[in-house]
């Protein structure tokens, strides 16, 4: 369970909460994720006009109506110029899902559905030369973020990635390389440095997750700055290309002042890049605050409309 913003759940949910012919059409779509996959293309634009035509019939409310205008036209919007969706992953695989999971069939649909729409993928490498040197990016970039390095994301996420020319950032606990998910309880297990450096060389961006996957917020600032100097060491021990930006684990920091501006301090000692949080908001291309980069959980209900409006609000909820 990630230490999020709790303001993404307050309003609407779109297909539950929206006087819902839309939930209930949306559940009934639904196939297994082993039967294959949607073509994307064609299901959002006939989707797009169902639901507009409900918005004719009076059936949905103006929260819904301005959701589904939003989601509808996303893709060719002006104002999307300067944002940056930053999508944070844990596991894709076959079969069910349970929360940290992405089923691979609907994982494939989502990816087509950014491909079809124009993303580009970036990394953090190519956001610092942004920042930095004022290097270009694409008209419609996106981070996609992995946390946790289990062992089967170059067998069933890299692939599928691959086929649209996307990238990852993989976020790594780096005392957990090579064993299991302690902290959920074990049982799955995690990349070691030899598929780590595999999955470097084939593209992936690595980067830090703690040293063992402990919550900042319920830790010292002395206990932050070892454990991140723990986390630089291994890396640097393993001779790993990865870059010095930090997701928080379960998106946990310290909230209050003055802990909150000394552990930000801390990272610029310690030349962090950039830190990500959970924020179930759109970041922008120029961030307000490189230390609390805002990524948007991505889950197996995200398909069709749902995933479309998540790319634009970064939540289902106003």
């Amino acid at each position: 369970m990630e230490d999020g913003d709790p303001q993404h759940d307050a309003g609407y949910e779109t297909e539950r909460d929206l006087h819902s012919p839309m939930g209930e059409s949306h559940e009934q779509r639904k196939q297994s994720p082993d039967q294959g996959d949607h073509e994307e293309g064609g299901q959002g634009e006939d989707e797009c006009g169902r639901h507009v035509g409900r918005i004719s019939a009076g059936v949905l409310s103006l929260p819904a109506i301005l959701i589904l205008a939003l989601a509808c036209t996303a893709t060719v919007l002006p104002w999307g110029r300067g944002r940056l969706p930053i999508l944070m992953y844990h596991k894709v695989r076959p079969g069910p899902a349970d929360g940290l999971t992405v089923p691979l069939a609907v994982f494939r649909e989502q990816m087509k559905t950014l491909s079809q729409a124009g993303y580009e993928s970036i990394s953090f490498a190519d956001l610092t030369a942004h920042h930095r040197h004022g290097t270009p990016l694409p008209g419609r970039p996106i981070l996609l973020t992995f946390d946790d390095a289990y062992a089967d994301y170059e067998i069933h996420a890299a692939p599928v990635m691959q086929e649209h020319d996307f990238t990852a950032t993989m976020f790594v606990p780096v005392g957990c390389v090579g064993r299991e998910n302690s902290w959920d309880g074990g049982g799955e297990p995690l990349m070691d440095w030899n598929d780590l450096r595999r999955s470097a060389e084939r593209g992936t961006e690595l980067a830090l997750h703690s040293f063992d996957h402990r919550n900042y917020r319920n830790m010292s600032l002395e206990e932050i700055r070892s454990d991140l100097t723990r986390s630089i060491a291994a890396f640097d021990a393993q001779s790993v290309p990865y870059r010095k930006v930090l997701a928080y684990p379960y998106g946990g920091f310290p909230r209050t002042e003055p802990d909150r501006s000394r552990m930000k301090q801390l990272l610029r000692e310690l030349d962090i890049e950039y830190a990500a949080r959970i924020g179930y908001r759109i970041e922008r291309t120029t961030p307000g605050d490189r230390y609390e980069l805002r990524r948007v959980g991505i889950d197996a209900a995200d398909r069709g409309l749902r995933f479309r409006v998540k790319l634009t609000l970064g939540r289902t909820r106003l």
